[in-house]
């Protein structure tokens, strides 16, 4: 911007003018910009006074002098944190030239996908240290597609880093594939820089900007497609699948099952973390007595052994741990109720809920289960190069079978989570024939 102001009010041949200019003409905050201008009528080495003004524009002061060369010219280097205007006179004249410069607030913007089928957003702002930012509420939005509306997401605080740093971010679960967001925060000073990222509608301080969600593996047709296979069984069945990206999807995933010996899993997790919490480091032979055949060969006196050391609360604790919300237990571990989707995420991220230096240990226990149980899921995902870490459940009735199996697969690129559960079959062949169907479905 260019503004040039004639000392008095009627032009004189012989008074003084003066220009000034910004090179960049707008800035970021911190960056140094070169002020420049020309004189005219006033003698070489005159004295050029640059006075600031930085927003809120209340009041200036002399920051710095420089001395016109021979030309008329000169120049001063600044290095502006917010919204300013300058000022320059030649001192013991009138002439005066302003101009307005726009600083723009130093950010760093990133996103990405996260567990479970979620966008992450994160914004780090830095900005002048009597700026107090910190703890504002953030307002964001967010929208799928190219042209989908915008919806409210819950709402944020922003953190304080340092005093000169701040920083927004929030994730949220949105369906594979192009999404845009936005966000607004209403602070003291939030007009004190300009804001070129600020989103339609925002009255403070904003952002908006875009990302892709990948579609994961197995993709929502395979899913569709083993929904629809699940639906043409018999008796009261549900799929949940944690895909490739980690996004949870499938048919009558919070509807809760009687476990049978699914629950094993989680009480092997549970004792190992209980294992690190009292600070043994290694799986020893006591331990490994009932561990082992508990999973193994899913023997029901070792589950009950695990039980009663680690507990109805053990249990609880775990689940809490991994994000369950449909788990509950009344009295020993068989009287368990589980979930698709509680399960799928469970076994997903299984490795993150064990402590480090038992993670091998229960990563051969849930792949070596022995032959004669191996059937469903890894019947069908070994033979087609996947690597299967599950857990199986059944439970018997005159009448009716219960039969249930979770798995992590792995291979080919891919690790996913998926859980079969069926009650009501007529016997244990028929749910381990949905299970297998179910594999099929996804895998093929």
């Amino acid at each position: 911007m260019l503004l040039w102001v004639p000392a008095g009010a009627r032009a004189q041949p012989l008074t003084s003018a003066i220009t000034l200019a910004a090179t960049p003409s707008s800035t970021i905050s911190g960056q140094r910009v070169t002020l420049s201008g020309q004189t005219s009528n006033a003698l070489s080495g005159s004295v050029v006074q640059l006075y600031a003004s930085p927003y809120p524009y209340r009041a200036s002061a002399p920051v710095a002098t420089a001395r016109t060369n021979a030309d008329g010219s000169f120049s001063f280097t600044e290095y502006p944190d917010r919204d300013i205007r300058y000022r320059v006179q030649v001192v013991g004249t009138p002439a005066t030239a302003t101009i307005q410069l726009e600083v723009a607030a130093r950010s760093i913007i990133r996103t990405k996908p996260v567990p479970l089928g979620r966008a992450k957003v994160l914004i780090v702002l830095f900005h002048p240290k009597d700026l107090r930012w910190g703890h504002a509420l953030v307002k964001w939005s967010f929208a799928s597609g190219w042209r989908g509306r915008f919806r409210p997401a819950p709402a944020t605080r922003t953190v304080k880093l340092s005093p000169y740093v701040i920083v927004l971010y929030t994730s949220v679960a949105l369906p594979a594939g192009h999404y845009r967001w936005r966000a607004c925060f209403h602070a003291r000073g939030d007009r004190a820089m300009a804001d070129p990222e600020r989103p339609l509608g925002c009255t403070g301080f904003g952002f908006h900007g875009a990302g892709h969600l990948p579609v994961g593996f197995p993709g929502p047709a395979a899913i569709a497609r083993a929904g629809r296979y699940l639906n043409g069984r018999g008796g009261h069945t549900a799929l949940a699948v944690v895909d490739s990206e980690g996004r949870l999807s499938g048919i009558r995933i919070h509807d809760t099952f009687i476990t049978g010996s699914v629950v094993k899993a989680m009480l092997l997790v549970a004792y190992l973390r209980r294992l690190d919490a009292r600070g043994e480091h290694r799986v020893d032979s006591y331990s490994n007595s009932f561990l082992y055949p508990m999973i193994h060969v899913s023997d029901n006196d070792a589950a009950t052994q695990c039980w009663s050391i680690v507990g109805n609360g053990g249990l609880y604790a775990l689940a809490h741990a991994a994000g369950m919300t449909e788990f509950s237990v009344t009295s020993d571990w068989a009287s368990a109720r589980i979930s698709a989707a509680d399960q799928a995420k469970f076994f997903f991220e299984m490795d993150k809920l064990i402590p480090d230096e038992f993670v091998g240990y229960a990563r051969f226990l849930l792949s070596t289960i022995a032959g004669y149980e191996s059937w469903g899921i890894p019947a069908i995902a070994r033979p087609l190069g996947y690597a299967v870490l599950f857990k199986g459940g059944w439970r018997p009735s005159p009448d009716i079978y219960l039969v249930h199996q979770i798995a992590k697969v792995e291979g080919h690129h891919h690790t996913f989570s998926l859980a079969v559960m069926t009650d009501g079959d007529p016997d244990m062949g028929y749910g381990i024939n949905t299970i297998q169907g179910v594999t099929i479905a996804l895998l093929r």
